[in-house]
């Protein structure tokens, strides 16, 4: 039986795009990493580099939540 090493989120673009998809949905910082890390490995200088890039100058993002 062959071992293989489970799939990571590892290009920038994939995850900086679903770090963003899931902001404009509601979800906040720590929920997106939970959902990301659950999903697959994720390289935590990777991430916080995307959030930095999404990010720039913004002290701590909020959620823009929709009106139901």
């Amino acid at each position: 039986m062959f071992q293989r090493a489970p799939k990571r989120l590892d290009e920038e673009g994939m995850v900086c795009a679903a770090i963003a998809a899931l902001f404009e949905e509601g979800y906040d910082r720590a929920t997106i990493e939970l959902a990301l890390i659950r999903q697959a490995p994720v390289d935590l200088d990777l991430l916080a580099q995307c959030y930095e890039r999404l990010f720039a100058g913004e002290a701590a993002p909020e959620p823009q939540h929709r009106a139901a």
